[in-house]
């Protein structure tokens, strides 16, 4: 049962709206691709103790991921990535891994750095294997039905 920042873990990442495309500073175009891609987790971004992201090669998707790497960013308050296996996250898909830049907060869509060109957005997140129950903290402290 992985949770997000599980090491090795498959997440399934589905843009939620149009995806940006960035060529370079202030150059970008948007496109209403909303198709999945999948990323294999290779390491985690940590704030103090807290994971707030985590990061891997792009393994599944379509034709612009391939051969990149994503990195996907806590976006709902109260998540706990060790522990769950949905979630929503801004994304960012470079050549490498992005960076914090400490210009901004880490969930602040320039609040890290990678190469020209990028992609970037917000969408939802899945590790679940079939069967499994999801697992959502932020949606469990709240209440709330995402």
């Amino acid at each position: 049962m992985p949770s997000i920042s599980h090491l090795g873990a498959i997440v399934t990442v589905t843009p939620s709206d149009e995806i940006q495309v960035v060529t370079g500073p202030g150059e970008s175009e948007y496109f209403n691709d909303l198709t999945p891609f999948s990323v294999r987790v290779a390491g985690a971004i940590r704030e103090d103790t807290r994971i707030i992201g985590v990061f891997g090669p792009v393994i599944g998707g379509g034709a612009r991921y391939r051969g990149l790497v994503a990195t996907l960013l806590v976006r709902l308050d109260n998540s706990d990535w060790t522990l769950d296996n949905r979630s929503a996250a801004q994304f960012k898909v470079a050549r490498t891994a992005a960076t914090l830049n400490g210009e901004h907060p880490f969930n602040h869509p320039e609040g890290t750095d990678v190469p020209f060109p990028f992609i970037s957005r917000y969408g939802s997140l899945d590790s679940r294997e079939d069967g499994e129950p999801e697992i959502n903290t932020a949606k469990e402290s709240t209440g709330r039905n995402t």
